[in-house]
């Protein structure tokens, strides 16, 4: 099983299911996508679960969603490659 990835250090494919989580939303499961003209952030996820978008910087973890359970929450609650001044 793939543990918690950063977004900063690796992103998934375009259009990838994935497990996602940031510490002040939880782990949701959703779709990346990357949107050079968006004019907040490029790195979005969409999430599967319920209506809702997020980027990288409110979801710094993710993993690949290949069909299996809701994983827990990552140890660290932000990555050491985090981005503390902004993106």
């Amino acid at each position: 099983m793939t543990g918690w990835i950063s977004f900063f250090a690796r992103q998934p494919e375009v259009g990838q299911s994935i497990y996602y989580y940031g510490e002040p939303i939880g782990v949701w499961r959703g779709t990346y996508s990357y949107s050079e003209d968006d004019p907040v952030s490029p790195h979005l996820i969409h999430c599967a679960e319920s209506p809702g978008v997020v980027d990288r910087m409110d979801a710094p973890w993710w993993q690949p969603y290949v069909g299996q359970a809701k994983p827990g929450k990552p140890e660290q609650e932000y990555p050491n490659d985090y981005p503390r001044g902004g993106e």
